[in-house]
């Protein structure tokens, strides 16, 4: 069966694991796999890298997609009205534009090619217009059976500007899916924002898995620093709660002081520019290491003395958590979304409030002062991984749905 896994992606991260993870973990070795994804996807090479069965790889382009609006937005416009006009124009223009030439060029893109069954894989909803064009564009191309949906951060509403044009997609988009398919019941509900999707009956939940990494590869590669650390790995948007973290951060190196932040993650220059400032304003410069994309994370994971995760909103899963549980190492999140669903009564560590960096800064004290605490939190994680979280399982689940 050939089998084509279309996204639209422009951030390394999350979505990167998850399509790897879907790939190597295919219950089915004579499936075809193809990844139809932009080829400015700065993680595309590191899925290629990463993937060990054979896999087909379709890049392409649109004419001012995202990345494009992404430039000029961030580049070229100074103050915050220009980039909201600048936001409010675009998203008006991209409906009777871009989504008509979306539709008609993705239907004779489908039309040219044998793929059996098409699954969309969108970073939220209703996220990429283009993702949501080419799950369209499979219907109307004649392709049946319909096409499955798969997205990854909580749903949102229509603005007030795109409002009528949005409830008619969503409308396409309820006659166009098979089965709707997202990351946890917290991320599932929310879909149930958008009215159009009440009583959609198939739409379901399945927690991401990964593979779990051999600890002996890992040990071979400790002592990466003398130094202890705390590590946050994500991309450098704003809702993930660099500003947060940095408050909590202020607050444990007062009681102790052998210990630094590190923080890797993918993010435009703006982004970036934002999380370096905010450490230079709170004097952390010789405390906290701000680093990019790190394509190898189980090493980092494996020797950090916890994982922090101070996403602020939209956060529905939490996929670091899971590879923090694998390696045994103590994880503290926010209340946000399915992150307390993930963390579950695991007992892996804390859930704290996004709106008090102090109580995240205590839970960092607690488990950096407690040497056997920290170790009872990492055990508990490895449990909860090896029960709840498994690649294996995960795919087997997705590929009932997508070949049912």
């Amino acid at each position: 069966m050939k089998i084509c896994i279309f996204t639209e992606n422009y951030y390394k991260g999350g979505l990167d694991t998850f399509l790897v993870n879907i790939f190597n973990s295919w219950p089915e070795e004579k499936d075809e796999l193809t990844l139809c994804c932009n080829s400015s996807h700065a993680g595309l090479v590191d899925i290629k890298n990463k993937t060990k069965r054979p896999l087909r790889v379709k890049e392409y382009n649109q004419i001012f997609t995202g990345l494009i609006f992404k430039d000029i937005n961030n580049s070229f416009l100074g103050s915050s009205i220009q980039k909201k006009l600048f936001n409010i124009s675009y998203k008006i223009l991209e409906y009777p534009i871009l989504f008509p030439w979306y539709l008609i060029s993705f239907t004779f893109f489908f039309i040219r090619n044998d793929f059996d069954r098409l699954m969309v894989v969108n970073g939220g909803y209703p996220a990429s217009l283009l993702c949501r064009s080419a799950l369209i564009a499979w219907r109307l191309s004649g392709k049946r059976p319909l096409g499955v949906l798969n997205f990854h951060n909580s749903a949102t509403k229509a603005s007030w500007y795109n409002i009528l044009i949005e409830d008619l997609i969503d409308k396409c988009i309820v006659k166009s899916s098979s089965s709707i398919v997202t990351v946890s019941k917290n991320c599932r509900d929310s879909l149930r924002i958008r009215t159009n999707f009440l009583d959609f009956k198939n739409l379901t939940y399945i927690y991401n898995g990964i593979e779990k990494t051999q600890d002996k590869s890992i040990s071979k590669e400790k002592n990466i620093s003398t130094k202890n650390y705390c590590l946050m790995l994500a991309t450098y948007e704003r809702r993930k709660g660099h500003e947060y973290l940095i408050k909590a951060f202020k607050e444990v190196i007062k009681d102790i002081n052998d210990i630094e932040l590190r923080i890797y993650g993918h993010g435009q220059p703006h982004e970036k520019k934002y999380v370096s400032n905010l450490v230079k304003t709170y004097k952390l410069q010789d405390k906290i290491l701000l680093g990019d994309f790190e394509a190898k994370t189980e090493r980092l994971i494996a020797n950090a003395k916890v994982l922090l995760v101070p996403s602020q909103a939209y956060e529905s899963f939490g996929l670091t958590i899971i590879e923090a549980m694998s390696q045994g190492t103590p994880v503290i999140t926010t209340d946000v979304g399915g992150m307390p669903e993930v963390m579950g009564d695991s007992e892996a560590g804390f859930i704290c409030s996004k709106d008090d960096p102090l109580q995240f800064a205590n839970a960092i004290k607690r488990i950096l002062n407690d040497d056997i605490l920290s170790a009872k939190l990492g055990d508990n994680g490895r449990k909860a991984f090896k029960q709840r979280f498994n690649a294996t399982t995960m795919t087997a689940e997705y590929a009932k749905i997508i070949k049912g």
